[in-house]
């Protein structure tokens, strides 16, 4: 689905989206601007009660990043470690937020890769209580946890998975290392 936007008097747009079709598609509630929806079953969520402080300043960082676009980037936003910096979060704790965030079924990231030279592909990420311009309705993953203490398992479990990756990261870039500085001494 194409967001289509109204056309003010000079033939320009008004980036006011046209058509309540189009805002029914995207969980825009009747009489309300570029804001962020957020349904009362979410935040009485097992899930929603189970997010870290970490994780609830990412969240509010893609909240508001949703609402700078006008609420049609959903899928597509953007938060830089700099930006979530700002919001007061420590760059050594983005990627657990993530992690934390994605068990719970708040968001959908799309990882990107590193951002340096002329390989710049950030990680986008959808909120999964809304639906998205390009036409796919709220997933609504949160709804699959029933209880706190599934929450928490769901946390512990994705956390526990990150360790796991850094950790065998960590050893292969050792091994690496030693590889590298046998062949110098060779």
């Amino acid at each position: 689905m194409t967001v289509t936007y109204k056309v003010g008097p000079n033939g320009r747009t008004t980036n006011k989206i046209a058509g309540t079709r189009n805002r029914g598609a995207l969980g825009f509630p009747k009489g309300v601007g570029f804001c962020v929806p957020v349904p009362r079953d979410l935040l009485i969520s097992p899930g929603w009660l189970a997010m870290s402080v970490q994780c609830r300043k990412l969240v509010d960082a893609l909240m508001a990043e949703h609402a700078d676009h006008g609420g049609v980037k959903n899928g597509n936003l953007k938060a830089p470690y700099d930006m979530l910096q700002a919001r007061g979060m420590r760059r050594g704790t983005i990627l657990n937020a993530v992690v934390e965030a994605k068990a719970l079924g708040i968001i959908d990231p799309r990882r990107g890769v590193r951002s340096y030279g002329s390989r710049k592909a950030p990680s986008e990420y959808r909120l999964t209580w809304l639906g998205t311009p390009d036409g796919l309705t709220p997933t609504n993953e949160w709804k699959a946890i029933k209880s706190d203490e599934q929450a928490r398992t769901r946390i512990k479990n994705a956390l526990a998975d990150l360790k796991r990756e850094r950790s065998l990261k960590a050893a292969a870039r050792a091994e690496n290392a030693q590889r590298h500085a046998a062949r110098r001494s060779a």
